[in-house]
């Protein structure tokens, strides 16, 4: 027997719930594949450094200058970013994109390079903020888990293709800053997507807020314990995964295994396959018991790693984290989107999106002490304890959760 549509609370009796599968949405994801894109090309960046007169000791800040603007700036700006300039800020950001790619080619020196990259992370942060405050309106209430799922793959795509082409188009163009101008050019197919994009569809349940959020709003929001008890899962999520993808090579060649890279490819193939397979079930039952179940599989998965002896064992464990990754990952960007007010929806989305990038910080914090005084393996139990952790707040938030949230069917 056919299953009856589903219906959106508030609603009335029969409307079914907006597809996913829209225009916006493909404009949606276009935009955010050529946004990344500009990240993956940066692949040679380091090997670029090494031909100018720079000292290498600089390199390092360099590199990390670009993500400390994202990570400083996108608490400051996301309040003023909402529905109603979302688009705006758009075409400012993808100009300053493209204003920064052209300039890489313009310096060589230390200074002119560090102002380059500062122009370059600052651009990516309005424009990455930009496009998560205009995705919210266009989010089904009870495909928001999918939608992340499908937007995280897509973020993935580019890491994927683009560096293994960059040698041929090295040849080809001639050089990394003609590369960079390249996609500079390939940027401008931003403009169209934007303008494309056109207004929320209909069957929105709540379109976010078209007005900035006033700093009493800010604390307000930042005071409901709820978001902050999710927003700190998240942040135990994202440190875990950091430990793994900065130590992971170390571990392996500590135990003699010398290619690890293939264990993020077995990650990514689980991760982009579940998200495709059942991304659309993660909508379907309950958000906060499927997150707990996955950080509970993620710190089993972190445990057996301690274990690890062989080469078979060691890749078998990548593809087990890809599961868990695969589900947690949109699965909480799905919990903080659906217990959002309308007016917060864009702010949280993108607190979430910070976090991120805090884990990042925070996990090589942990793991230098940890490495110095019992060695890259007990590193590990530091993951399983922080997705243990992430597990026990939801459960201990779990019936707000339940009652914030949408209910699932």
């Amino acid at each position: 027997m056919q299953a009856a549509p589903e219906r959106i609370p508030g609603h009335g009796a029969g409307t079914p719930e907006p597809s996913l599968w829209n225009r916006q949405f493909f404009f949606l994801m276009a935009i955010t594949f050529l946004v990344y894109s500009n990240i993956s090309v940066f692949f040679q960046y380091y090997e670029y450094l090494k031909t100018l007169p720079i000292d290498p000791k600089g390199f390092g800040i360099l590199i990390g200058i670009f993500s400390s603007a994202a990570l400083a700036l996108r608490p400051v700006i996301s309040p003023f970013f909402h529905s109603g300039n979302a688009r705006r800020y758009l075409y400012i950001g993808t100009v300053l994109v493209i204003l920064a790619l052209f300039c890489y080619s313009l310096v060589s020196g230390f200074w002119g390079m560090l102002c380059v990259r500062l122009l370059h992370g600052l651009a990516f942060v309005i424009l990455g903020t930009a496009l998560i405050a205009a995705m919210v309106d266009f989010i089904p209430r009870k495909r928001s888990a999918q939608f992340f799922g499908l937007m995280t793959i897509v973020t993935i795509i580019p890491n994927t293709i683009i560096p293994p082409v960059l040698p041929a188009l090295n040849g080809l163009l001639g050089g990394f800053t003609h590369i960079l101008l390249f996609f500079a050019v390939i940027t401008l197919g931003v403009f169209p997507l934007i303008r494309g994009l056109g207004s929320p569809h209909s069957g929105t349940e709540r379109p976010g807020s078209s007005e900035r959020l006033t700093c009493r709003e800010i604390l307000q929001n930042l005071m409901d314990p709820s978001v902050i008890s999710v927003l700190f899962a998240m942040l135990c999520l994202y440190s875990g995964y950091a430990l793994v993808f900065f130590f992971l090579d170390g571990y392996g060649k500590s135990i003699g295994i010398a290619e690890t890279g293939l264990f993020f490819t077995m990650a990514t193939i689980s991760e982009i396959g579940i998200r495709l397979t059942a991304g659309s079930v993660f909508d379907r039952i309950i958000k906060a018991w499927t997150a707990i179940g996955a950080m509970a599989f993620l710190a089993l998965g972190y445990a057996l790693m301690a274990y690890v002896t062989d080469k078979s064992f060691f890749y078998s464990i990548g593809f087990m984290l890809g599961l868990g990754w695969g589900v947690a990952m949109p699965v909480f960007n799905g919990i903080i989107f659906d217990m959002s007010e309308q007016k917060y929806r864009g702010f949280n989305t993108n607190l979430g999106f910070q976090v991120f990038q805090a884990g990042f910080f925070l996990g090589p914090i942990i793991a230098g002490p940890v490495v110095l005084h019992w060695g890259l393996g007990r590193l590990f139990y530091i993951s399983a304890a922080l997705s243990l952790a992430a597990a026990l707040i939801v459960f201990i938030n779990l019936h707000n959760l339940k009652r914030r949230t949408p209910d699932e069917s």
